[in-house]
Protein backbone atom coordinates (compact mmCIF):
# COMPACT_ATOMS: atom_id res chain seq x y z
CA UNK A 1 0.00 0.00 0.00
CA UNK A 2 1.38 3.39 -0.96
CA UNK A 3 1.53 6.48 1.24
CA UNK A 4 0.40 8.67 -1.67
CA UNK A 5 -3.20 9.93 -1.52
CA UNK A 6 -5.52 8.91 -4.33
CA UNK A 7 -6.43 11.61 -6.83
CA UNK A 8 -9.20 13.85 -5.53
CA UNK A 9 -8.90 12.68 -1.94
CA UNK A 10 -7.40 14.53 0.96
CA UNK A 11 -4.71 12.92 2.99
CA UNK A 12 -3.95 13.75 6.60
CA UNK A 13 -1.00 12.56 8.61
CA UNK A 14 -0.89 13.20 12.33
CA UNK A 15 2.27 12.44 14.25
CA UNK A 16 2.97 12.20 17.95
CA UNK A 17 1.29 15.22 19.51
CA UNK A 18 1.98 14.39 23.13
CA UNK A 19 -0.02 13.34 26.14
CA UNK A 20 -3.24 15.23 26.79
CA UNK A 21 -3.25 16.85 23.36
CA UNK A 22 -6.47 17.20 21.46
CA UNK A 23 -6.36 16.65 17.70
CA UNK A 24 -8.99 17.51 15.12
CA UNK A 25 -8.64 16.19 11.60
CA UNK A 26 -10.51 17.16 8.47
CA UNK A 27 -12.17 20.13 6.86
CA UNK A 28 -14.18 22.95 8.43
CA UNK A 29 -12.72 22.35 11.87
CA UNK A 30 -12.82 26.00 12.96
CA UNK A 31 -16.53 26.58 12.44
CA UNK A 32 -17.66 23.07 13.34
CA UNK A 33 -15.89 23.08 16.69
CA UNK A 34 -16.66 26.73 17.36
CA UNK A 35 -20.37 26.52 16.58
CA UNK A 36 -20.66 23.43 18.76
CA UNK A 37 -19.47 25.47 21.76
CA UNK A 38 -22.11 28.20 21.32
CA UNK A 39 -25.36 28.16 23.30
CA UNK A 40 -27.51 25.59 21.48
CA UNK A 41 -24.45 24.92 19.35
CA UNK A 42 -25.42 21.39 18.38
CA UNK A 43 -28.69 22.67 16.91
CA UNK A 44 -26.80 25.37 14.98
CA UNK A 45 -24.25 22.85 13.75
CA UNK A 46 -27.04 20.60 12.45
CA UNK A 47 -28.66 23.56 10.66
CA UNK A 48 -25.40 24.61 8.99
CA UNK A 49 -24.55 20.99 8.12
CA UNK A 50 -27.97 20.50 6.50
CA UNK A 51 -27.58 23.69 4.48
CA UNK A 52 -24.08 22.75 3.33
CA UNK A 53 -25.41 19.33 2.30
CA UNK A 54 -28.17 20.99 0.23
CA UNK A 55 -25.57 23.24 -1.40
CA UNK A 56 -23.39 20.22 -2.21
CA UNK A 57 -26.29 18.42 -3.89
CA UNK A 58 -27.93 21.31 -5.74
CA UNK A 59 -27.85 20.33 -9.42
CA UNK A 60 -28.29 23.94 -10.57
CA UNK A 61 -24.89 24.95 -9.17
CA UNK A 62 -21.78 24.49 -11.21
CA UNK A 63 -18.58 23.77 -9.29
CA UNK A 64 -17.49 27.40 -8.81
CA UNK A 65 -20.93 28.54 -7.65
CA UNK A 66 -21.13 25.60 -5.26
CA UNK A 67 -17.70 26.42 -3.81
CA UNK A 68 -18.57 30.11 -3.38
CA UNK A 69 -21.89 29.29 -1.71
CA UNK A 70 -20.13 26.88 0.64
CA UNK A 71 -17.36 29.35 1.48
CA UNK A 72 -19.78 32.22 2.15
CA UNK A 73 -21.97 29.99 4.32
CA UNK A 74 -18.96 28.81 6.32
CA UNK A 75 -17.75 32.41 6.71
CA UNK A 76 -21.07 33.29 8.35
CA UNK A 77 -20.78 30.26 10.65
CA UNK A 78 -17.22 31.28 11.57
CA UNK A 79 -18.38 34.87 12.11
CA UNK A 80 -21.10 33.65 14.42
CA UNK A 81 -18.50 31.78 16.46
CA UNK A 82 -16.51 34.97 17.11
CA UNK A 83 -19.44 37.41 17.09
CA UNK A 84 -19.12 38.46 20.70
CA UNK A 85 -15.34 38.98 20.68
CA UNK A 86 -14.94 40.18 17.09
CA UNK A 87 -18.26 41.32 15.63
CA UNK A 88 -16.59 42.79 12.56
CA UNK A 89 -15.90 39.31 11.18
CA UNK A 90 -19.61 38.46 11.26
CA UNK A 91 -20.55 41.86 9.82
CA UNK A 92 -18.16 41.46 6.87
CA UNK A 93 -19.34 37.89 6.21
CA UNK A 94 -22.98 39.01 6.23
CA UNK A 95 -22.37 41.99 3.96
CA UNK A 96 -20.43 39.84 1.51
CA UNK A 97 -23.00 37.05 1.52
CA UNK A 98 -26.07 39.28 1.29
CA UNK A 99 -25.09 40.83 -2.01
CA UNK A 100 -23.99 37.51 -3.50
CA UNK A 101 -26.93 35.44 -2.26
CA UNK A 102 -29.44 38.02 -3.42
CA UNK A 103 -28.69 36.96 -6.99
CA UNK A 104 -26.69 33.82 -7.65
CA UNK A 105 -28.16 31.57 -4.98
CA UNK A 106 -31.08 33.31 -3.36
CA UNK A 107 -32.43 30.14 -1.75
CA UNK A 108 -29.18 29.82 0.22
CA UNK A 109 -29.58 33.40 1.46
CA UNK A 110 -33.12 32.62 2.60
CA UNK A 111 -31.91 29.46 4.37
CA UNK A 112 -29.13 31.40 6.10
CA UNK A 113 -31.65 34.03 7.17
CA UNK A 114 -33.80 31.28 8.70
CA UNK A 115 -30.77 29.92 10.58
CA UNK A 116 -29.92 33.38 11.91
CA UNK A 117 -33.54 33.90 13.00
CA UNK A 118 -33.59 30.58 14.87
CA UNK A 119 -33.65 30.65 18.66
CA UNK A 120 -30.31 28.81 18.69
CA UNK A 121 -28.59 31.60 16.71
CA UNK A 122 -30.43 34.36 18.53
CA UNK A 123 -28.89 33.26 21.84
CA UNK A 124 -25.50 34.26 20.41
CA UNK A 125 -26.63 37.20 18.29
CA UNK A 126 -28.30 38.88 21.26
CA UNK A 127 -24.84 39.23 22.81
CA UNK A 128 -23.57 41.38 19.92
CA UNK A 129 -23.53 45.01 21.00
CA UNK A 130 -21.69 46.66 18.10
CA UNK A 131 -24.20 48.85 16.27
CA UNK A 132 -22.88 48.29 12.72
CA UNK A 133 -22.92 44.51 13.17
CA UNK A 134 -26.41 44.58 14.67
CA UNK A 135 -27.52 46.55 11.59
CA UNK A 136 -25.89 44.00 9.25
CA UNK A 137 -27.64 41.15 11.08
CA UNK A 138 -31.00 42.93 10.90
CA UNK A 139 -30.51 43.67 7.21
CA UNK A 140 -29.62 40.06 6.42
CA UNK A 141 -32.56 38.50 8.23
CA UNK A 142 -35.18 40.92 6.93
Amino acid sequence: MTDEPKAGRRSYRIGDVGAGARVAQGQNISWVEGVSRLPDGEALKRQFDALLERIAKDPSFHEDTRELARAKTEAIAEGLVVAQASPGALRRALLDAKSWFSGAASWVGHALSDILKSEAAQKTLRTVTEVATKAAIASFVS
